[in-house]
């Protein structure tokens, strides 16, 4: 936002103490995209993309100073209404964590089938040498 729109913004807020939240929580959004790495598109816009409305409330609800465990200016906590349109913001080393544990789950799903038809077996050979013991010694069984 240019700096005279800004400027005409804030002065819309009657309260000084709100100008002062939305200036802060805008501050902290600025450190945010700006410590988040840059898409390759290299342009502003993809960077803002990259927070959803929930982070966006997150911020504020970090940011904005409660009052009587209320969030001084906001109506409702921004956690209490969440928005079903934005989709959550998801780390790409959390997903790759997922991924690698999902191939994990997977291979021991593999190695427990495997050793399931290795005992079947085992299961099998067992009952075979029962049966003959059974016929070579009958008095014992």
């Amino acid at each position: 936002m240019p700096s005279e729109e800004k400027e005409i913004w804030f002065r819309n807020f009657a309260d000084p103490l709100i100008r002062i939240v939305v200036e802060l929580v805008q501050t902290k959004k600025a450190e945010l995209l700006a410590s988040q790495p840059m898409n390759s598109e290299d342009d502003s816009t993809a960077a803002s993309n990259n927070l959803c409305r929930l982070q966006i409330n997150e911020l504020e609800e970090q940011t904005v100073p409660k009052k009587k465990g209320r969030l001084v200016g906001l109506a409702r906590r921004a956690s209490s209404c969440p928005s079903s349109s934005q989709t959550p913001y998801t780390d790409p080393m959390i997903m790759e964590q997922l991924q690698n544990k999902d191939e994990r789950i997977e291979a021991l799903k593999t190695q427990n089938a495997k050793i399931l038809a290795e005992l079947a077996d085992q299961k099998k050979t067992n009952n075979e040498i029962i049966d003959k013991m059974k016929c070579l010694f009958p008095d014992e069984f």
